[in-house]
């Protein structure tokens, strides 16, 4: 939900991920909300190693530039107007949890910055303002003036290479960082720290005006202009009003997903013993705890590497079509072998105990430490945090490293989407290649573009699987055509060369085939890649709830809780909800919890009239009747609704005041809706999610005007604007019962 960080004395905690680095490179930063951008600046350059010798800008979700103000004014970035960032507090761009800015630093390299604002801590009055650094992964950016993010990769590249230091272009580079013992998956918290205290958070007063327009941010409140009050249908809108920018409602941009139920802590963390990979890498960091020669690449050298291998039984670890997979194959392998860099099976977890700290390098030796050090909690963290590192590069590059520019990001877009369907699918159900591809055919999508969409999406599927079953995060089975993927690949590469992608090409023919003779690729999440996948939308600022977190809430927290919920899921949370208190009570929780005006209001009442049918208690029912002749808006309604639906002998309310009381919960539903105008989102909302078709509403076209309900003209005037294109006759006595409303207001 969303909430406006500058009600109270509060700090920001933000996540500033660089984009483009693998594995990612992040920090995690707490700031006050009233200081500036300003500082923000002052607190990246620290954090990720900075010298400030470059240009900045920051970006905010709509398109709007703040940076310093004076040394971009004559250069041209595509803004009518660049903000000041030394005017602009931090918690008026992130005004609420999950705003999101781009910070770019140095505009000939381009290190691209994105930041996610991940809550708002309440701060006691009195307490020191400070900047600190709370967490983050791997160590400081080695240089500037490199090439950006491709020449950071090629820096780390040259680090692990012997001859490194010969490079022509960044051979120096590499030398001093060897001799300063530059480990790049160092990150150092303490430190990071220590440099903030360092800086002085400033302090901005009122609200910085927007640089373009006087609209305000997400979350703010803005003032109606000329166009706005043209577009009113209520009558009562001015020019220069105020205007909510929906502080109530829920995020447009967070979706509200379903709860879940999470496995058993212990079951989790011997479920992580139990992926192939992570149980290598404890492996190998035990039998490195006596210290294991290195070479200058930072691996084993390759007389241990063969040892490793064969100690540790790592060849079970390759595919089948793997020459490890094989004794007398392995034993060619292993006895051709130059660098332990050449095997995967040890390679893999090698890194995995590396990165993660379970083995250590200096002296050139590697350290690890027993099995039993890395257990429990520690461990399931430990995979939680390389899950995480996994979602995040699938967010920002997708799974197809060899994509860039549009189609990467529309790869990156799909695999996300991917990540997002794993997660809505119940537990044990497939998710499976082809029916989310007979479902676009049916849409009637097709032409060479589709085809093109077609082959990336198959190849995404086919890369996200593996590389999350890998983790043990889902059971991936790739389908009977084991061509398929390679087939899509293939013809997305031709597409990129100029060839044609059509309806006759191999994306068409693979996608037939995958119909007619086999299954195609399928995967579904484990209880592990459940408690993972929840683990990191969380840390990513949406709401991922629980079945039965609700039990203890109070009853506006339940309201709010179930919205979104299926009616299973909302009958299971309801029942435990009822089990911890006594029903009278209960009764006037969710009746004291649906007064009051707006969305959320209206949200909360649509909620707890299925909350309150399942109250049978004759005190519950007392409670209702009392409510149903009082003069509170809202609760009377809901009351009186309540009892109406019961059986007559139960009822005990008037069957007028009962439809009269439904009419007005009508009108309120449908206010959810309001604002959307002649959009095919709004029609969509009123046939389907409220099931008003045409002829149940034709029969209430005249009752509907005369409710009393103070969005009344409003959604009757939006109904005739949205069913325009289903009939236009109901659509007009629609607009027309909009004025008779609007008149007798």
């Amino acid at each position: 939900m969303r909430r406006d960080t500058r009600a109270v004395l509060s700090d920001l905690q933000l996540k500033i991920v660089l984009h483009g680095t693998k594995p990612p490179l992040w920090r995690r930063l707490v700031l006050p909300s009233d200081t500036s951008l300003g500082t923000l600046h002052d607190a990246i350059q620290v954090a990720f190693g900075w010298h400030g010798g470059h240009l900045h800008l920051f970006t905010d979700e709509f398109g709007r530039g703040y940076g310093a103000a004076a040394r971009l004014t004559d250069m041209d970035l595509g803004f009518g107007q660049v903000g000041d960032e030394g005017a602009t507090a931090l918690g008026d761009v992130l005004a609420e949890e999950g705003a999101r800015l781009r910070y770019v630093y140095d505009f000939g390299d381009d290190w691209e910055h994105g930041i996610t604002l991940e809550k708002a801590l309440p701060r006691p009055a009195g307490a020191e303002r400070a900047v600190r650094c709370v967490g983050g992964r791997r160590a400081d950016v080695p240089g500037e003036d490199i090439g950006g993010v491709w020449g950071l990769a090629e820096v780390l590249e040259l680090l692990d290479r012997p001859d490194g230091a010969g490079h022509d272009l960044y051979g120096e580079l590499v030398a001093e960082l060897r001799a300063a013992g530059y480990d790049p998956v160092a990150f150092d918290r303490d430190g990071i720290t220590a440099r903030l205290a360092l800086l002085t958070p400033d302090t901005v007063f009122g609200k910085a005006k927007s640089p373009a327009g006087d609209r305000a941010g997400r979350g703010g409140v803005g003032r109606l202009n000329a166009e706005d009050v043209a577009l009113c249908t209520c009558g009562q809108c001015r020019v220069g009003d105020p205007v909510d920018a929906g502080v109530d409602g829920p995020a447009e941009d967070v979706p509200v997903l379903r709860p879940v139920t999470l496995a058993a802590r212990g079951d989790l963390v011997a479920a992580v013993r139990g992926v192939p990979l992570f149980d290598a890498a404890l492996r190998l960091a035990a039998w490195c705890r006596e210290g294991r020669q290195v070479t200058a690449g930072r691996v084993l050298r390759p007389a241990l590497a063969r040892e490793a291998v064969e100690d540790l039984r790592l060849w079970k670890l390759a595919g089948g079509d793997s020459p490890y997979a094989d004794a007398v194959a392995r034993a060619r392998a292993l006895k051709s072998l130059r660098s332990a860099k050449d095997v995967a099976v040890l390679d893999d977890p090698w890194w995995l105990a590396v990165d993660g700290g379970m083995i250590t390098i200096g002296g050139g030796r590697a350290w690890g430490g027993a099995g039993s050090d890395f257990a429990g909690e520690d461990l399931l963290e430990f995979w939680t945090a390389t899950l995480s590192d996994l979602l995040e590069e699938v967010g920002e590059t997708g799974v197809l490293d060899r994509l860039h520019g549009e189609l990467g990001e529309l790869t990156a877009e799909l695999a996300d989407g991917l990540v997002g369907l794993l997660y809505d699918a119940p537990d044990d159900v497939w998710v499976d290649v082809d029916d989310l591809r007979a479902k676009a055919r049916e849409a009637g999508e097709n032409g060479p573009e589709f085809d093109l969409f077609q082959a990336l999406f198959a190849a995404s599927f086919r890369e996200l699987g593996e590389g999350l079953a890998l983790l043990g995060a889902v059971e991936y089975e790739p389908g009977d055509g084991d061509g398929l993927a390679e087939e899509a690949l293939r013809t997305l590469l031709n597409a990129m060369s100029g060839q044609e992608p059509g309806g006759s090409g191999p994306s068409s023919a693979a996608s037939d085939r995958s119909r007619d003779d086999g299954r195609g690729d399928r995967m579904r999440l484990t209880p592990l890649g459940r408690y993972g996948l929840r683990a990191y939308l969380m840390e990513c600022g949406v709401p991922a709830p629980l079945l039965g977190e609700l039990g203890e809430a109070d009853a506006d927290t339940l309201l709010q809780g179930l919205v979104g919920y299926s009616p299973e899921e909302m009958r299971r949370e309801v029942e435990g909800w009822l089990e911890h208190r006594p029903a009278a009570g209960a009764a006037v929780g969710l009746l004291d919890a649906c007064a009051g005006d707006g969305p959320k209001a209206a949200a909360k009442r649509a909620v707890a009239q299925l909350v309150l049918a399942e109250l049978d208690d004759p005190r519950a029912l007392r409670v209702l009747r009392k409510a149903a002749d009082s003069d509170v808006e809202g609760c009377r309604q809901v009351a009186a609704a309540a009892l109406g639906a019961r059986p007559g002998a139960e009822a005990h309310v008037d069957p007028a005041r009962a439809e009269e009381a439904g009419l007005w919960l009508l009108v309120d539903a449908l206010s959810l809706l309001a604002g959307a105008g002649e959009s095919e989102e709004l029609l969509r909302g009123f046939l389907e999610n409220w099931n008003t078709v045409p002829k149940a509403l034709e029969g209430r076209v005249d009752d509907l005007w005369r409710v009393e309900h103070p969005a009344t003209a409003q959604v009757l005037a939006e109904l005739g604007e949205g069913l325009r294109s289903v009939d236009k006759r109901l659509a007009k006595r629609m607009r027309t019962a909009a004025s008779k409303a609007h008149s007798r207001r």
